[in-house]
């Protein structure tokens, strides 16, 4: 009998899938949403857009912190006490930025968010990749669970605009903070260990005892290479797409749709890299989906008008969805598993401290420029190379053993 005759009619991995997918949901709130709370900071308190986007790079700076920490708690222990901690420490931050009377303390209170908001990502996807190891259906588990950063792109961006419009920006914080910590509390109280968490994966990397071996250790650099000049491109685009649209006429209303457009358009994205994986591996499917990056960034030179902005959202957003579920299978493909949180924690937390940087500097250029087009052709640039690197990439390591093509 196959193992997949021998489950049981409802698999509970696919409840803790559904967990984990509002788990990463509230991550569509802090990732994408700090767009539309932009320009009402920058007029209230008449920061730079360099100053304003520092508060953001706080943000990415904890979330990078506590992607190791959370990813190597995660390796040892059970998802739920640490989702329940984040929900806590996400929400209650988010919610005290309702507070904010300075630079300094919206950076304070976005640092803390930002620490509790790490293990949703690096948790909720290494305990998906564990619960579905072997099932037919793997890629595809671990693509829905990343849809939901876009499903909450979709929800928050016009739901924040919407309470910004009605209530002003300091209750949109108080509100959305109470909203994802009762989503994160809701996700912790249904999700469980994989059954079998903790067992050995003779082809992980090694993370105490042994030592890796020298084409292993290049193979993480070179993953971590492309996970983080995507973040990068990702952190400038999305900070400053809100700002650079209504700085050539659109309005508020339709450039905070266009950030939830940008969402919705990567859950299809998502869960096409499932599929697309499965017919030509995740190293081609992630140096498609980064060289799809680079060229819709192309369309921000030109940008007039707003069916020019939802045009370019639909590629951007489907591009940027591919992406995300790539780089952890490609992680999960070539080192295995028992680490697989540690892992997808430290290239992650690495990418985010470097894309911390990417909202200031793409704020500097436009403060000394007068525009973002100088930005745009270095994203552009960047995100070429990286795919072709990616196509460089091989697959499957064991210690002592050469890279396989997929």
């Amino acid at each position: 009998m196959s193992p997949d005759q021998e489950r049981p009619r409802l698999f509970y991995g696919w409840v803790v899938v559904a967990a984990c997918f509002l788990a990463t949901l509230t991550l569509g709130e802090t990732f994408w949403c700090f767009g539309v709370f932009f320009k009402p900071l920058e007029s209230e308190f008449g920061w730079s857009r360099a100053v304003t986007s520092s508060a953001y790079t706080c943000f990415l700076i904890g979330h990078a912190i506590s992607l190791v920490v959370g990813g190597r708690l995660g390796d040892r222990i059970s998802p739920r006490p640490i989702l329940l901690a984040t929900a806590v420490i996400s929400g209650t931050a988010i919610a005290l930025c309702s507070q904010t009377d300075s630079v300094n303390e919206l950076r304070l209170f976005l640092f803390i968010a930002g620490l509790g908001a790490g293990p949703m990502w690096s948790v909720s996807t290494s305990t998906v990749v564990r619960w579905f190891n072997g099932h037919k259906r793997a890629s595809v588990a671990l693509a829905v669970t990343t849809t939901g950063v876009g499903a909450g792109a979709i929800i928050f961006a016009p739901l924040i605009n919407h309470f910004i419009g009605a209530y002003g920006w300091r209750d949109a914080f108080l509100y959305v903070g109470i909203i994802m910590a009762i989503i994160v509390l809701a996700a912790a109280l249904l999700v469980r260990r994989a059954p079998q968490a903790g067992a050995s994966d003779s082809s992980s990397f090694p993370a105490r005892g042994g030592a890796p071996t020298r084409a292993m250790i290049g193979a993480f650099i070179t993953v971590t290479f492309i996970i983080t000049v995507a973040i990068f491109s990702f952190q400038a685009v999305n900070v400053h797409l809100v700002p650079h649209a209504t700085d050539v006429g659109i309005s508020d209303t339709s450039a905070a749709i266009a950030v939830g457009l940008t969402g919705a358009f990567s859950i299809p994205g998502r869960l096409i890299s499932g599929f697309v994986s499965d017919a030509i591996g995740w190293r081609r499917t992630l140096a498609l989906a980064v060289l799809g990056m680079a060229l819709s960034i192309t369309w921000l030179l030109f940008l007039d008008a707003v069916w020019m902005l939802y045009a370019f959202v639909l590629i951007y957003g489907t591009c940027h969805g591919i992406r995300v579920p790539a780089q952890i299978g490609i992680l999960g493909q070539t080192f295995g598993l028992s680490s697989l949180g540690q892992l997808v924690g430290i290239s992650t937390a690495i990418g985010q401290l470097v894309g911390a940087t990417a909202p200031y500097v793409m704020g500097f250029i436009y403060d000394h420029t007068g525009g973002y087009a100088t930005g745009f052709y270095i994203l552009m640039a960047m995100l070429a190379a990286t795919g072709i690197v990616a196509f460089m990439l091989r697959g499957r390591l064991t210690p002592g053993q050469r890279p396989t093509d997929r």
